[in-house]
């Protein structure tokens, strides 16, 4: 009898940093065994992004996200909500595209930080947001964030339905 690696996770416990897997599906997490952790972000790049971090008078964005897009990346090609975040580019006090050198300073000049699902189980924009000392906006529906039993994720971030990323969002 020979046993696949797929047969145990269902009987094992996982710390994740996220609980949304994309190809493995809902038996790579469990709320009622499975642990979502934080993510990491060195810390030569934790305290260059909290450099940049502005008080709110001094913060002329309104949001911001760069990154890997479908226009930049062929592996994001399928990922919509990023594909909708295209659309604020010519808005104004907005800061969306690519991979940009001053991401940094752009996060610490903007009130929010848009946090879209990607490709991977976790993505560092969130992590990020908070050192920037900006709002983060999750584009999510998947996202099951770490010590739910702990933080009040309400009170400190905003959740927005990740097929409705639209000028409503703008608007708000």
């Amino acid at each position: 009898l020979k046993l696949h690696c797929k047969d145990h996770i269902a009987h094992s416990i996982f710390l994740t940093t996220e609980a949304f897997t994309p190809g493995c599906g809902p038996s790579c997490f469990s709320p009622w065994k499975d642990a979502v952790i934080p993510g990491h972000i060195d810390l030569d790049r934790l305290q260059t992004i909290k450099s940049y971090n502005r008080p709110t008078s001094e913060r002329s964005l309104i949001f911001n996200f760069h990154g890997r897009l479908p226009v930049n990346h062929d592996y994001y090609e399928n990922v919509t909500v990023r594909r909708a975040i295209l659309a604020f580019d010519s808005l104004p006090d907005v800061s969306v595209g690519g991979f940009i050198e001053d991401y940094f300073e752009v996060m610490g000049k903007s009130h929010f930080c848009l946090i879209p699902e990607g490709t991977s189980s976790w993505t560092n924009h969130l992590y990020e947001s908070f050192f920037a000392g900006c709002v983060p906006i999750l584009l999510s529906d998947r996202f099951v964030l770490p010590f739910q039993e702990l933080i009040d994720w309400q009170r400190l971030s905003i959740r927005w339905p990740q097929d409705a990323v639209s000028a409503e969002l703008y608007a708000y």
